[in-house]
């Protein structure tokens, strides 16, 4: 076990956390990190507690930052300190995870050095709780979505991390929960291999210990997809307001083709908007190439939905032509947001 070192990032922790550091020296570990999130004077005497086990590092915030910081604050440690461990498992300071599994983790990192290892959930059993089992749910279509990789439990907070890999992971942006999200899609973005171990699924009163606010932190794990969405409507409102505007402009100097003329004119000028958006406020990445690829794919998109529609409603239906272009274009829309992230405005 002198091979790794247990991160705790802890905000306001009780009785739980000094067991579960107990178990974790019983089991043979030797370093552990504990990052004291401005939990304030009400909780120090938990802090003093567990800093008088020589195997205890404590830091410290003089307020609170969120778990993404205080994590950043122990790699920070290790990596200006440059200490000689093969991998870091952070683990959370509410007893959800469980010691047992810190030591399978450790396991498959001596077994796989090169990989992250991540501690997955089983969510279909039948004591989890909704909110997480449908947060689980939601989290890993949209992460699935959004970066490609498929993964059993995208919010578990046991993770294996090679120590070579922490000066990359200082580098992802997130203050807060969003920061652990983030760090899987770096991960994909890296090269980095991921591997899961099954770990046990516990939660203690209804996980009603958890620090996690379901608006504010959930605005920043799901922010990509309310930007891109957000993106979308401010283009299409754009673009009806363009072709108002040019139709009053081109009625009487082209009468006979003012309507494709505003029509093209204001398409034109919202999807360079939505493509300035997308490309510096959604995705943050691209090149030279990203334009091109982007008129590719919208006009792929436009042909798709006039031909998806007609055909729907000429060879099946012969009705619902609104229902079935809202229909479609959904789907089209989910497809946009794919082929974007992994091609228009994909990292070189």
């Amino acid at each position: 076990m002198k091979q790794f070192a247990i991160i705790i990032p802890a905000y306001k922790p009780d009785q739980m956390c000094l067991d579960t550091v107990k178990n974790i020296i019983e089991a043979g570990f030797e370093q552990i990190l504990i990052v004291d999130d401005g939990s304030g004077k009400e909780f120090s005497h938990i802090f003093e507690s567990l800093d008088t086990h020589k195997e205890v590092i404590l830091l410290k915030h003089a307020a609170n930052q969120g778990k993404g910081r205080a994590l950043k604050t122990a790699f920070q440690y290790i990596v200006t300190n440059n200490l000689s461990y093969q991998a870091v498992i952070t683990a959370d300071a509410d007893g959800q995870h469980l010691v047992s599994d810190m030591v399978k983790l450790s396991r498959r990192l001596i077994k796989s050095p090169a990989n992250v290892v991540l501690g997955a959930r089983d969510f279909s059993r039948s004591h989890i709780p909704f909110r997480s089992r449908f947060g689980n749910r939601i989290t890993r279509l949209l992460f699935r979505l959004s970066t490609g990789t498929a993964l059993t439990d995208t919010q578990t907070g046991l993770r294996g991390i090679p120590v070579r890999y922490l000066p990359q992971l200082l580098k992802v942006i997130g203050e807060r929960y969003e920061y652990e999200m983030n760090v899987l899609a770096s991960l994909k973005e890296n090269n980095i291999e991921v591997t899961e171990v099954t770990i046990e699924t516990v939660y203690i009163d209804d996980n009603d210990s958890s620090h996690f606010n379901p608006l504010r932190d959930s605005f920043h794990i799901y922010k990509i997809f309310i930007f891109y969405g957000l993106s979308g409507g401010a283009s299409f409102v754009l673009d009806i307001g363009l072709y108002w505007i040019f139709i009053q402009l081109l009625k009487d100097p082209a009468p006979g083709l003012f309507i494709i003329l505003a029509t093209i004119a204001a398409r034109v000028l919202s999807s360079l908007f939505n493509y300035y958006i997308n490309r510096n406020k959604v995705f943050k990445k691209g090149s030279s190439k990203s334009l091109v690829r982007y008129y590719l794919l919208a006009t792929f998109i436009m042909l798709t939905s006039a031909a998806s529609v007609h055909l729907l409603y000429a060879e099946w239906l012969g009705r619902g032509e609104i229902i079935l272009k809202i229909l479609v274009d959904t789907i089209l829309f989910i497809f946009g947001f794919i082929v974007q992230r992994s091609w228009v405005f994909r990292k070189e």
